[in-house]
């Protein structure tokens, strides 16, 4: 009797084995697609070159569907593909938007023009003749014009389809310099140039002039041989050819002083020396720092050096022992950290062109994270950075903060936020470090 039981439980086994246990296939050619098969079910780990974007997803089919080849089952899963093309604009009216796909891209199958309904989209400052992505799931409605319901959309950055036409160097103000070794990230691409940001924030924009090999995109992290460099300083922009360019996978060294930038605006045109005692080493300043900064300031902050080169503020950066004090301060939703720091700033003393200079630098490393701690230091940095200024200021600013992403909100003690009123020569700095 016991071992007719043992049989049954054998064979009972064996049948549920057999019902129930996946077996694996070979990964398909449609982009690595890979389905695993039962009696009575099959699941697909769906991994789909759609043309425009890759459907990933993991799907359980039941009796019968499971005996269904990829192909067909992939009719079903279609409608929840993602896509995307680049598309000019042809017209606005109303919530739609009448867009031409580029050439090369697949939508261009259905028609010259497809109407998108762009009322529930975000509003992203596209105009006639703007380029722009259009994202959407599922077909097209191949009606005349074709119409589509799209998920989102936004400006184009990778247009090498169009040569750049635009104004960028002011040739009345760009100086040429010598070097500009920095690593960058790529912005925007056209056929005959592409744009870039430095990786440690610059509030300039740079634009390489030459075809960029198709191996490269929009986000990557280059270096970049050049030459015939110029610099637009009021306009903050730069311009050189490439020559050559190579991956960088350099990172911001989080215990690091970035850019503190100092301001001089004396009442009429001054001669000014400007020395740092730094509670570290200095990595980079500009113009070059020789036993200290010497310049001839103007009422509206422009500094002259005894070459005539002239700059909005003096620059440096460096690693320093200090112990930052993180017992006061904020936590800030990534998404609320400009209105913050347009607010703290204000508070802190300083003008609009500063704090956008400020903020521009800072912001495209803090709005992404969910929220940043962050402490405004003051006798800690102003120990560890102390300034000689002759003739010496009637009023000193000096901004510095300290911050770091969480993943959490944290609560801590509010700090107090207060500056002193400008009069007579005044002086300005800010800067700024990330720490783990």
């Amino acid at each position: 009797m016991k071992k007719k039981i043992r049989l049954w439980i054998a064979a009972g086994a064996l049948l549920l084995i057999i019902l129930f246990a996946p077996i694996p296939g070979s990964p398909c050619k449609d982009g690595g697609t890979r389905a695993y098969s039962a009696l009575t079910y099959k699941i697909v780990k769906w991994q789909r070159d759609t043309g425009s974007d890759v459907y990933k997803a993991t799907k359980v089919y039941w009796l019968p569907n499971n005996f269904k080849s990829i192909d067909e089952l992939w009719a079903g899963e279609e409608a929840y593909a993602p896509h995307h093309f680049t598309a000019t604009v042809l017209e606005l009216e109303g919530g739609h938007a009448l867009v031409q796909p580029v050439e090369g891209e697949m939508e261009e199958r259905v028609g010259s023009a497809i109407s998108v309904d762009t009322a529930a989209l975000e509003d992203i400052g596209a105009q006639v003749g703007s380029d722009v992505e259009i994202y959407y799931t599922g077909n097209i409605l191949e009606t005349s014009p074709a119409r589509l319901q799209p998920t989102k959309w936004e400006m184009a950055t990778d247009l090498r389809h169009r040569a750049y036409t635009d104004f960028w160097l002011d040739p009345e103000t760009a100086q040429p310099i010598d070097d500009m070794a920095d690593p960058v990230i790529i912005s925007r691409i056209y056929s005959d140039c592409f744009f870039a940001r430095p990786v440690v924030p610059m509030p300039y924009e740079i634009k390489f002039n030459g075809e960029l090999p198709p191996e490269w995109c929009v986000g990557d992290q280059v270096t970049c041989t050049c030459e015939n460099i110029l610099y637009d300083q009021d306009n903050q922009r730069m311009e050189a050819d490439f020559i050559s360019l190579a991956p960088s996978d350099w990172q911001m060294d989080p215990n690091e002083d970035y850019k503190p930038v100092i301001y001089l605006y004396p009442e009429e045109e001054t001669q000014v020396s400007v020395q740092l005692t730094l509670d570290g080493d200095l990595t980079c300043t500009y113009p070059a720092y020789k036993n200290g900064w010497t310049v001839t300031a103007a009422p509206d902050g422009t500094l002259t050096d005894r070459r005539g080169q002239t700059y909005n503020y003096l620059y440096w950066e460096g690693e320093t022992y200090a112990r930052w004090d993180m017992t006061r301060g904020f936590c800030v939703k990534g998404e609320d950290t400009a209105a913050f720091l347009e607010q703290a700033l204000a508070q802190l003393g300083l003008t609009r062109r500063e704090a956008n200079e400020f903020i521009v630098y800072w912001l495209p490393l803090m709005e992404q994270n969910p929220y940043n701690v962050i402490s405004f230091q003051a006798d800690a940095y102003t120990q560890a950075a102390q300034l000689h200024i002759d003739p010496a200021p009637d009023t000193l600013i000096r901004v510095f903060m300290v911050w770091q992403s969480s993943d959490t909100f944290v609560k801590l003690p509010a700090q107090e936020l207060t500056a002193p009123v400008r009069t007579g020569f005044t002086v300005v700095e800010w800067g700024g470090t990330k720490i783990s």
